[in-house]
Formats: C-alpha cells, structure tokens, sequence
C-alpha cells in the first residue's frame, strides 16, 4: 500500500497520535513541561485525558510498550496531582519512584526465573531416580544359560547318538559305525585265509 494512502486514513492516523500521546504520559519530564505550560489547568485538555481512559481496555492496552503511562493517566484525573507536577522536586521522586520499581521488577523477575529453573532441575532428578529404581526392581535373576562344556543340545545331535549324554565328536572316535566295523571283522577273517600256502588247500 502506498504511504500516502495510509496518511490519508484518518482513523489510523488518530490511533497512531493517540497511542505516541498516551505513551508520553509515563515520562514525568513531559507531564512537568505541561504543567509548566498550564495544559494540565485547560479544561479542554482535562477533557481530552478522560476521554483517553479508553486505552486501559484490553483491547487497547495489548499495543502500549509502556503500561505505566495508564496509571499517570489516572492520577492526572486527580487536580492535586496535576498541580504538584509543577514542581521539579515532585517530578524527580516520581522519577526515582520509576528507577526503583524497574530495578525491583527485574531482581524479582530473576529470582523468579531461577526458582522455575532450580524447580525444574529438582523435578528431572527426581524422574531420573524414579526410573533408576524402577529398572533396578524391575530386574529379575540372570537368566540361565547352559554350560559351555562343548555339549550338543539333544534336539540338534543326529538320532543315532540322542541320549547318550556325550558329545558327538566323541561317540564318532570312540564307536565308529556298525558298518565299518562288519568291514574289518571280515577283512580280519579272510586273513588266514590269504597267508595259508597254495598248496594247503589242495587237498588231492
């Protein structure tokens, strides 16, 4: 949007003069150059501040960047207070007042900040111990495991050596198979056979 245009909407333009007007007010310099000036006796700009009461709305006070302008605004609905702003020495404990309540402001809003923080740190100790005993509670015995003694679990050894209790390396070398051994038993019987003389078995 041109800039132009917008200078010529006339409602935001009294919103914005409002707003830097009202803004204005938490400065007790300012206020103590109207008074030196007698605005603050003019009826009309006495008019003028109660019709500004109109900010301390929500709906308007969300755009204030100094809300302590509201609360000078309602004292100069006060005479007494609008004619002790012509005073330099009133208007420099106001302004002191101001220092102070900002100093007290920000100690108090870091205390408070460091007691969420040490809150919040206490509170995640606290979770890391629960969760601690809970796993040590939750923890049952070792579970059991079989001896590493070289051992064939029965379900995984061949069916010809299920139930023997040894292992398998051991049944092969100490009892070869049945038909290795039929093999040499016969080979041992025809031995004599074969270094008996040609002529032994000539019986004629």
């Amino acid at each position: 949007m041109n800039p132009s245009q917008e200078i010529q909407d006339p409602e935001k333009l009294r919103f914005q003069v409002e707003l830097e007007f009202v803004q204005c007010l938490a400065n007790p310099h300012y206020l103590n150059f109207l008074a030196q000036r007698d605005y603050l006796k003019d009826t009309r700009f006495v008019n003028y501040l109660k019709y500004l009461q109109y900010w301390k709305g929500p709906q308007y006070a969300k755009f204030l960047k100094y809300p302590q302008c509201l609360h000078f605004l309602e004292l100069l609905q006060y005479e007494s207070f609008r004619k002790e702003l012509a005073n330099a020495q009133c208007v420099r404990f106001i302004e002191d007042q101001q220092i102070l309540h900002w100093q007290h402001y920000s100690y108090k809003r870091m205390r408070l900040q460091q007691s969420q923080l040490d809150s919040l740190q206490q509170q995640g100790q606290q979770q890391q111990g629960q969760q601690q005993q809970a796993q040590q509670s939750g923890a049952g015995p070792p579970a059991t495991t079989q001896p590493q003694t070289g051992m064939v679990p029965a379900q995984q050894q061949p069916l010809s050596t299920q139930g023997s209790g040894l292992p398998f390396s051991g049944i092969q070398q100490s009892h070869p198979p049945s038909s290795q051994a039929g093999g040499q038993g016969r080979q041992a019987d025809q031995k004599p056979l074969q270094s008996l003389p040609q002529n032994s078995l000539n019986t004629k």
